[in-house]
């Protein structure tokens, strides 16, 4: 846990070092240190979830996205594995809770994620050229998804677990619902329904917990991951001449990454604030 928490402070001050050199006009080391930070926000991501080890982050090196083609992949499977379950109780999944979850959106998006992973490792030297619409057409997504995620905030606090059928489906709810991002505490939850009674409004406060966990996961590692594919070439082309490509020559303020940098920074900077809030609820407390 000291690991992550190392992280998340070199992630802060190493956007910190991004500011101030953007601010004396240090184009390439601005993009460095930002890339930086947004490779060290995955990484304590990753090792909060115990998805990884330091070794792995090693063998990740300055390539973020690695992380996610593994948890893409994961949670494609873990989706279809709800839907598979979820259609042996057509009353819970015809609610609109469960259909406000987009369960096989989510499959399709997977699948296009990976097949977005494939082109971005084969085009990840062209994106030092990313175009302005390109890096326009990302925030929007990221902003769609935070919208969609705040939508789906509320819908999760407005919901409201009644009897009926609760004492033939409630194992089976939780074992279906259980938050495809967080196998530790879907165990611990699992093991509380089996050794305890609980109230009705105490199961609502926990599938509340479950669902607002994963929707701020996905808002969180949306913003890094797309960060992690524009920053993609900058742990290297910002530092090292390459045949005719110069950093100095290269990373101006004429570049479109550069002019956007700001809007990034900002965006990151945002990023870091609700990682530190998720980690801390989700992570820090649960080890304590």
């Amino acid at each position: 846990m000291d690991l992550v928490e190392e992280y998340l402070k070199i992630a802060k001050k190493d956007l910190k070092a991004t500011k101030i050199l953007y601010e004396n006009k240090l184009y390439p080391q601005s993009l460095f240190y930002f890339a930086q930070s947004v490779e060290k926000a995955n990484k304590a991501l990753a090792l909060g979830l115990n998805e990884y080890t330091e070794e792995d982050m090693r063998k990740v090196n300055h390539d973020a996205t690695r992380i996610y083609k593994d948890n893409i992949i994961e949670l494609k499977q873990k989706y279809e594995d709800l839907s598979r379950n979820l259609n042996r109780l057509p009353e819970l999944k015809n609610t609109d809770f469960v259909k406000n979850l987009g369960v096989e959106d989510t499959i399709k998006e997977c699948n296009g994620a990976l097949k977005q992973h494939a082109e971005i490792q084969k085009a990840k030297t062209d994106l030092a050229f990313i175009s302005p619409r390109e890096i326009r057409e990302i925030l929007i997504k990221i902003s769609k998804t935070e919208k969609e995620m705040e939508e789906g905030i509320e819908n999760v606090k407005n919901f409201k677990l009644t009897e009926n059928n609760l004492k033939e489906t409630k194992e089976e709810l939780f074992r279906q619902l259980e938050n495809p991002k967080n196998n530790d505490f879907a165990y611990l939850l699992k093991k509380e329904l089996s050794e305890t009674k609980f109230t009705i409004q105490e199961l609502e406060i926990l599938i509340k917990q479950m669902y607002l966990q994963s929707l701020h996961y996905i808002t969180i590692s949306t913003a890094l991951f797309y960060l992690a594919v524009i920053t993609l070439p900058y742990s290297v082309s910002t530092r090292y001449p390459k045949g005719d490509l110069y950093p100095t020559k290269i990373y101006n303020r004429r570049l479109p990454i550069v002019k956007k940098l700001p809007d990034l920074i900002s965006l990151q900077s945002k990023t870091l604030i609700r990682l530190n809030k998720y980690c801390t609820k989700y992570i820090f407390n649960q080890k304590q």
